[in-house]
């Protein structure tokens, strides 16, 4: 897989004179986020918005990224670009029905001896990282949003559960990992992003207690009740009891263990 393009967006980026490696490669834009130099290389991302050709405008996210590699099993020694691993995981995710990122286009190129990638999703308009909005609830009344958390976080922990029954693991998973878009009269939505490191674990469990320890350590402002509720949604049961009940006690270790270093080198 070295270059595809979404069939629906072709025409869009077309009308943008973006239609390809090349031209993307040479927009001119001000970095969204500051280039990551590290790896031997550098990666960056910039948003843009795009002209539709019947009006109006989407946003896009284009990432970019010369000789940025990581070594994986597949390629064990030279490793490949993140960006590569990226959209794998994506299309990994969008198989199994799991809620992720729209991506456009993406491009591998070999030049002048440099490996660059480029990488065009969609912008997940009106989400926000699920820490931020855990936050905003506790800056403006937490006991005044107890069922819409109860909520989000069931949604969260079933989107958590199916990318688990399909033995992907996220690998870093943090609650800023967790994108959120909140209704007022449906369900709130939850997709997944970040998704450079996930690959395939042995079983479910295996997946599961990477990314539940993960996420339980640094959800810094739930509660108790909350962490409960979300484990009991992600087991669906109404009463932790046998194999619930230890994996409840050894995240709760964990986390502890987990504060405890972070104080101490505070």
């Amino acid at each position: 897989m070295k270059e595809f393009s979404i069939p629906q967006w072709q025409e869009i980026l077309r009308h943008n004179q973006l239609d390809g490696f090349d031209a993307l490669w040479e927009l001119k834009a001000d970095w969204f986020e500051p280039p990551n130099q590290r790896r031997g290389g550098w990666s960056g991302v910039v948003r843009i918005e795009l002209n539709l050709p019947d009006g109006g405008t989407e946003a896009v996210f284009v990432k970019r990224q010369e000789n940025h590699t990581r070594r994986t099993l597949r390629h064990p020694l030279r490793g490949e670009p993140t960006i590569t691993s990226e959209i794998r995981n994506i299309l990994a995710l969008q198989a199994a029905e799991v809620p992720t990122l729209e991506p456009i286009f993406f491009g591998e190129r070999l030049v002048g001896g440099n490996r660059r990638a480029i990488l065009v999703t969609r912008e997940l308009r009106g989400f926000r990282p699920l820490d931020l909005v855990m936050q905003g609830w506790l800056q403006n009344g937490w006991s005044d949003h107890v069922l819409e958390r109860r909520e989000l976080l069931l949604v969260a922990a079933r989107v958590l559960r199916k990318m688990h029954s399909h033995r992907l693991v996220h690998n870093a998973l943090h609650p800023k990992h967790l994108f959120v878009r909140l209704h007022e009269c449906a369900q709130p939505e939850v997709r997944l992003i970040d998704l450079e490191k996930m690959r395939r674990a042995v079983t479910p469990a295996r997946a599961a207690r990477r990314d539940l320890d993960s996420l339980n350590r640094r959800a810094g402002v739930w509660s108790q009740s909350d962490r409960l509720r979300f484990l009991e949604a992600y087991l669906e049961t109404d009463r932790l009891s046998g194999e619930g009940r230890s994996l409840w006690a050894w995240l709760a270790h964990r986390r502890a263990v987990f504060l405890r270093k972070h104080i101490n080198h505070g």
